[in-house]
């Protein structure tokens, strides 16, 4: 295998979300802005492997990273441990390339505030380097990225992170067989694919995952009220995928969802609005079935995943008709693998975090 170690500097401008980002904070200005420093280590199977005949220009890795918003007594100074995959998008010039990358990680030393109450937080990125090859051993890399911190209503309230940056980085590789790697597979089946039948095509994904999440109440008087206690979720989900090659897929899922923060109901609070008591409604008006379309980009080791849904069976309000599913699934075998999921009803609102194992038949 080829090893590359990778020093970046990540300024960033983060989109105030939430009027306590807008200055309404104990600094008393705007949070706007942030800085991280990363160190990364990465690597790349041997081009005789299995997984580098395949994926010749994929690498793959972890990080750790620290961020300043320039606001201690705000937001506090989180760090950041991530893993990330990339590969070559296009040879631009016989030492310039470019890639994609995403980043997936969890962050922790937040100080909990009415914008991001929780002290730790999810992050996902994703960024498009520009690398240059500046010398056998040397690479720099310009890099623009886009990054999103949510505690993905752990707790309330959410409102997130989001960085638009652009970063600087080196990197020194140990030993690399990259550079002449073809990228036209990326479109092309390979031989393997091309010589299956319809139904070697499909694979068959099932899987199971819980998380929490933290959600609102509505008093006599209509008015909301948070519950500060996470309550449990969890759902299935069998999805039918189609290949059409080694990167990518295509295909459905069928979904059961069953939150327990879901219509919630009859809340009472006392004097300085704590939450004492709520009513749960039945456990079908927090179970959802839906049906969902699903694509997929598949890596070595890694299967980033989006899906568009409809909720076929649904109740109350916090059910809502339409939902979108983020995944990265890590294969520990062959078959058997880690999911990580992030759940939204629609575009719009984010609804949770979704932690589970699954099976490839």
């Amino acid at each position: 295998m080829s090893h590359r170690l990778t020093l970046e500097l990540r300024p960033a401008y983060n989109i105030p979300s939430h009027f306590y980002m807008r200055g309404y904070n104990p600094d008393g200005r705007p949070l706007n802005k942030s800085l991280s420093a990363h160190i990364n280590y990465t690597f790349s199977f041997s081009p005789h492997s299995h997984f580098g005949k395949v994926y010749p220009t994929a690498y793959q890795g972890i990080g750790i990273a620290t961020y300043t918003f320039f606001a201690h007594e705000s937001i506090g100074t989180p760090m950041l441990i991530y893993l990330l995959q990339g590969a070559r998008i296009a040879k631009l010039a016989p030492a310039l390339s470019l890639n994609y990358e995403w980043n997936v990680g969890f962050s922790w030393g937040w100080r909990p505030n009415s914008a991001m109450n929780s002290k730790c937080n999810i992050m996902v990125g994703v960024a498009l380097p520009i690398v240059w090859r500046v010398a056998p051993r040397w690479q720099l890399s310009l890099t623009p990225e886009f990054t999103h911190f949510s505690n993905g209503d752990t707790s309330f309230s959410n409102s997130g992170a989001n960085l638009f940056g652009l970063r600087v980085g080196a990197s020194y590789l140990f030993n690399s067989h990259d550079e002449d790697a073809p990228t036209h597979r990326y479109i092309a089946p390979s031989k393997e694919y091309a010589d299956k039948s319809f139904i070697k095509h499909i694979t068959w994904d099932i899987l199971g995952y819980g998380g929490w999440r933290s959600d609102r109440f509505t008093d006599s008087d209509g008015h909301f009220h948070c519950i500060e206690k996470p309550l449990p979720l969890g759902g299935i989900r069998f999805m039918p995928m189609y290949h059409l090659n080694d990167y990518f897929a295509i295909g459905t899922s069928l979904d059961l969802h069953i939150d327990g923060s879901a219509n919630l109901y009859d809340g009472v609070h006392d004097e300085y609005y704590n939450t004492i008591a709520y009513s749960r409604p039945p456990l079908y008006e927090q179970t959802a079935v839906g049906v969902s379309l699903c694509g997929e980009i598949s890596a070595p080791i890694f299967t980033v995943g989006i899906g568009a849904g409809f909720n076929l069976i649904k109740h109350g309000y916090d059910m809502r008709t339409y939902y979108t599913t983020f995944s990265l699934k890590a294969f520990l075998t062959k078959r058997l693998f880690l999911y990580l999921g992030y759940r939204f009803n629609s575009m719009q609102y984010t609804h949770s975090l979704m932690y589970g194992l699954g099976i490839r038949i």
